[in-house]
């Protein structure tokens, strides 16, 4: 690397491998390396009928954030506004716009709100949470085969 001069902001050798490894840094960060206290995901959990026939009686909407430690993931989810309360809560594994199985059952325990469960993956399930083909869906009393919806994507804490 040669030595630049100091005058009208050039940089310095020793403040060039500065930033070099600044950049090596942020770069790492964006992407290779997982941010502290776990991988990120999120979704936003929006209406989404599962035949056009039920597309007018559905409502709400709500988020949906997970983080990722080791093998432990932890949902966080919150809604509101949907045509009646909330029965159900599933983890389904498909790819973003398709239907898919039921992958994991999550706990309801107030209609309308927040859910909030850790779940324990194995590699394969990791695989599948990493390639985003998991989506959270929560079901209603009027919608029973699912009112919200929403894919957990890798984000940015």
């Amino acid at each position: 690397m040669a030595v630049a001069k100091h005058a009208r902001g050039h940089l310095r050798q020793g403040a060039a491998v500065g930033l070099s490894a600044c950049l090596v840094a942020v770069i790492l960060g964006a992407g290779g390396v997982p941010a502290q206290g776990g991988e990120q995901f999120a979704g936003r959990l929006s209406r989404m009928p599962v035949d056009r026939a039920i597309a007018p009686s559905i409502s709400g909407g709500g988020e949906a954030r997970a983080t990722l430690a080791g093998s432990e993931l932890t949902i966080v989810a919150t809604f509101a506004g949907m045509s009646s309360p909330a029965t159900a809560a599933h983890v389904h594994r498909a790819p973003i716009a398709r239907r898919g199985p039921v992958a994991f059952t999550l706990d309801v325990a107030a209609a309308a709100g927040r859910i909030e469960q850790s779940l324990t993956l194995t590699d394969a399930q990791l695989a599948v949470l990493r390639d985003g083909r998991y989506y959270l869906q929560i079901h209603t009393e009027d919608n029973p085969g699912g009112e919200l919806r929403g894919w957990l994507l890798p984000s940015r804490p």
